[in-house]
């Protein structure tokens, strides 16, 4: 057997950006859209869902037994459509900034309490859902074609380091305070 070989996952600096849906907006449109401004503001290459709180009026998921390569003749993909309230429980996925795609997965819990979750098609509001969602600089997320699974895949690579914003902030800051600083001491001569 051969010997595990250490990998250093791509990391960086992580800024949250936190933002609310109304009740009837479609749930999967809205974190696209979400993504791809912040991506742009940020100039990130990686955006992810931190956290989700809210509720849904409809949701349509696609089940964990989906697979492309299974030899299943219906494709694989039990999607199913739900017209009930739901509690969000748990939200989660990446999005890249290339615009190769985006993975979301979501559990919902009905009015009895059960579970359901799986792959996110798409939902809408009911009275309203909370996001968190996170970039990490010098991070960036593509999603390309698996040959194993049949799915386009999430691949992480770290960029080269560049100067944060707080990096550049805080010696601005200093400075800013130096000078005044000096020209109160100055004054007061």
């Amino acid at each position: 057997m051969p010997e595990p070989r250490l990998i250093v996952p791509p990391c960086g600096p992580m800024t949250a950006h936190c933002f609310r849906l109304h009740p009837g907006e479609e749930l999967m449109p809205a974190l696209k859209q979400a993504a791809a401004i912040i991506l742009a503001r940020s100039k990130c290459e990686s955006a992810f869902i931190i956290t989700a709180v809210g509720s849904l009026e409809r949701a349509t998921i696609r089940l964990a037994n989906a697979s492309r390569t299974d030899g299943d003749d219906t494709g694989g993909n039990d999607i199913r459509a739900y017209n009930q309230r739901f509690e969000v429980v748990s939200l989660v996925g990446t999005f890249s900034a290339d615009g190769s795609g985006c993975h979301v997965h979501i559990s919902l819990a009905d009015a009895k309490g059960n579970t359901i979750g799986g792959h996110l098609i798409d939902g809408t509001v009911f009275t309203t859902c909370e996001i968190v969602m996170g970039t990490a600089d010098n991070v960036k997320f593509t999603r390309t074609m698996d040959d194993t699974t049949g799915y386009n895949e999430l691949e992480v690579s770290q960029l080269p380091k560049q100067q944060s914003h707080v990096g550049k902030a805080i010696p601005a800051a200093l400075m800013l305070l130096t000078a005044g600083f000096v020209a109160g001491r100055l004054k007061a001569r």
